[in-house]
């Protein structure tokens, strides 16, 4: 009995003691890490991640599996520390019928980034596309027809019996307008609720509603060939708009230059029964170079309560300085904003497009692009060599309602496609 309890006693003991030294065990000690949750198919895009200090040496670097999360961390490292954060998008397409494949290299660098970042790949494109058809009868004569934020296909005439077909962007709600016979006032048609298909079969414009309201005026800010986008608000939380602006222009065509835009609405009686699809809310988004010997493209993203007379122009200003070469960009920034991005680009095979995002301050900013890692080198020699064009391609941006590090979270988490809208964006770009 005595050996029967001291065997027990023993093996308690020994019990107790392996339990302390399990609970003793130390945890690794924490290092720079960021997540990334990639939602690409690998024959969409192929993504990977690299890390660089400030020496431009790769830290790290690891390829992204397609549809999962990857955890990327530098050995050695602190939590506190900061690194620089490359992100590359490989894509790969095949001409129709050639059998010749062109690969294309997207790279953004966010400078400076701390530990524990998310990173979210995903298209957050939320519009669909609708083929549209119809038949016009009922008119003497065909003076316009205009189909919002639409391509062209067929445009009615007499050749064609009047028949129009059109690829409409949306977000399920959509119009057109006519003008006919000579008469001063245009007549228009809402589509709601539009698939991916939509036949009007045939429409007899005479059973139109008249727009009897006055067109609005948008201001912009100089006289150049502007690519606009204008969307009254129908409900953000569901990304529901509204088109305003105008057809879309096949490339190759004439572009018209203009500083100002008349804005129809869908309305018959602006005084008696305005009855709009859309809240007193709408989204401008417009691109336009300046068009003048050492110009500038102004870009800009925000709401406004009514259609805005007039833009504001930006405060801030760009430079370029004599320090760039293909790795090195050096800028001089003027005046006050949130944002500087620049980026280097390569036409050919491969194509490739880097940029840079990055804290600006008033004065020069100079940066070296970081090593690429012999990963990426080997596969992509003209990358590994910076085989850039001369041109060096320079963005100041500014935010009404954000600042740098609200931005750049934005831009990583990539969760809401208003996010510039939001944040009351305006950008001047600058090529050198």
């Amino acid at each position: 009995m005595n050996i029967l309890r001291s065997a027990i006693f023993a093996l308690a003991i020994f019990s107790l003691f392996s339990c302390n030294k399990a609970k003793t065990l130390v945890d690794p000690d924490p290092l720079f890490e960021v997540l990334v949750k990639n939602d690409y198919f690998e024959i969409q895009a192929k993504y990977a991640l690299f890390l660089s200090n400030a020496d431009g040496e790769t830290v790290a670097f690891r390829w992204l599996p397609s549809e999962d999360t990857a955890l990327v961390q530098v050995p050695g490292s602190s939590p506190n520390e900061r690194f620089d954060c490359t992100i590359l998008k490989v894509t790969t397409l095949e001409a129709p019928g050639s059998g010749v494949k062109d690969t294309s290299l997207t790279l953004t660098t966010y400078t400076n980034l701390k530990s524990g970042e998310h990173i979210n790949l995903r298209d957050l494109f939320f519009k669909h596309v609708t083929k549209l058809s119809f038949t016009l009868t009922g008119f003497t004569t065909l003076d316009s027809v205009v189909v919002s934020d639409a391509l062209t296909f067929s445009r009615p005439h007499a050749n064609n019996n009047y028949y129009g077909e059109y690829l409409v962007n949306n977000t399920g709600s959509f119009w057109m307008r006519v003008l006919v016979n000579g008469e001063p006032f245009w007549r228009f048609l809402i589509i709601n609720n539009a698939e991916e298909i939509v036949d009007a079969s045939t429409i007899n414009v005479m059973q139109l509603l008249h727009i009897l309201a006055p067109p609005l005026n948008l201001g912009l800010p100089f006289v150049t060939t502007w690519d606009y986008k204008l969307d009254g608000v129908m409900d953000t939380s569901n990304l529901k708009f509204f088109p305003l602006s105008d057809y879309i222009r096949a490339p190759g065509g004439t572009v018209p230059v203009y500083n100002s835009q008349k804005v129809f609405e869908p309305v018959n009686n602006d005084v008696f029964d305005p009855n709009r699809p859309y809240i007193d809310l709408f989204r401008l988004q417009t691109f336009g170079p300046s068009g003048v010997a050492d110009g500038y493209t102004y870009i800009s993203d925000n709401f406004y309560p009514a259609v805005p007379s007039s833009l504001p122009e930006p405060t801030f200003d760009l430079t370029a300085t004599t320090l760039a070469n293909n790795r090195a960009v050096a800028v001089t920034c003027i005046g006050g904003f949130d944002l500087l991005a620049f980026s280097r680009n390569r036409t050919g095979t491969p194509n490739i497009q880097w940029e840079v995002i990055t804290q600006p301050i008033n004065g020069i900013v100079l940066y070296i692009l970081p090593d690429v890692p012999k990963a990426l080198g080997d596969l992509y020699p003209a990358l590994k060599n910076y085989d850039f064009n001369t041109q060096v391609r320079a963005r100041a941006e500014n935010y009404e309602r954000l600042n740098y590090e609200h931005i750049v979270r934005h831009r990583l988490y990539n969760a809401d496609p208003l996010w510039q809208a939001r944040g009351g964006y305006l950008g001047r770009e600058e090529s050198f």
